[in-house]
């Protein structure tokens, strides 16, 4: 039998019944703040395990700067946006950000820690902000707030700077790059493009079609910026059947 998520946290295994049956909760209305029976909300057992999101490390403190670039405007809330969710990930802190580990009821023991590590992530997004962003936020009182505001800011307009991708991957051409340093480019641009514009997701056959199409059209994209130097390696990959990937 898997051990479940809780039980992980805490390095329990599902053969010591006797302990975990303690940890069972009969109450329906605090059924959805457990996970596998476990009382995330209260139960204080498990913070000092690094799997659990109230865990802070010796070296989590406010100064800390998770990601070297800073949020400047529309321009870049994209990119900047997904490398903070990714460290914040990384460090199991982003489940405070989106919601899914809400701040505790008053009573609960993990109230107080639950505001600490709020606090501290608060700081950690702000670190990565430039200052005439950041100076307008300091009043936001949790970090899901402070990440809808910046949200809500910026990503409403993404317009002109999904305008300014799609141009920029349509103008981009090798030059005097390597073909190397021109492919990091353009992929640079399609890693971009797709968290500016995600594809829907299903389960159908038409997502392997579609995903077919993207691969083919990304290749015919760096196909036609490549240097005439390399216009015999172009025609010998595009009589190719069937055509291989852009990697």
């Amino acid at each position: 039998m898997r051990n479940s998520f809780a039980n992980v946290v805490q390095g329990i295994s599902n053969n010591t019944g006797a302990n975990r049956d303690n940890l069972i909760l009969e109450d329906d209305d605090t059924a959805r703040d457990t996970q596998d029976g476990v009382d995330l909300q209260n139960n204080t057992n498990f913070i000092d395990n690094n799997s659990h999101p109230l865990y802070l490390h010796n070296n989590d403190h406010p100064d800390l700067v998770l990601i070297a670039k800073k949020l400047v405007g529309p321009d870049n809330f994209g990119s900047w946006s997904r490398s903070m969710q990714i460290a914040l990930n990384a460090r199991n802190k982003f489940v405070i950000v989106n919601g899914v580990f809400e701040k505790p009821s008053e009573d609960s023991s993990l109230l107080a820690q639950w505001e600490r590590v709020n606090d501290l992530v608060i700081t950690w997004i702000l670190n990565s902000v430039a200052d005439e962003i950041s100076d307008g936020l300091n009043y936001v009182t949790t970090a899901r707030g402070v990440w809808l505001e910046l949200t809500e800011r910026f990503s409403g307009t993404n317009g002109h700077r999904v305008y300014q991708v799609l141009k920029d991957i349509h103008s981009l051409d090798q030059g005097n790059k390597s073909v190397e340093v021109y492919f990091h480019k353009l992929k640079a641009l399609w890693d971009e493009y797709a968290v500016l514009e995600p594809n829907v997701r299903c389960t159908c056959g038409a997502h392997k079609v579609q995903t077919e199409r993207d691969q083919k059209r990304k290749l015919l994209q760096f196909l036609m910026g490549l240097h005439d130097g390399n216009a015999a390696v172009r025609g010998q990959i595009l009589l190719m059947n069937p055509l291989p990937t852009v990697s």
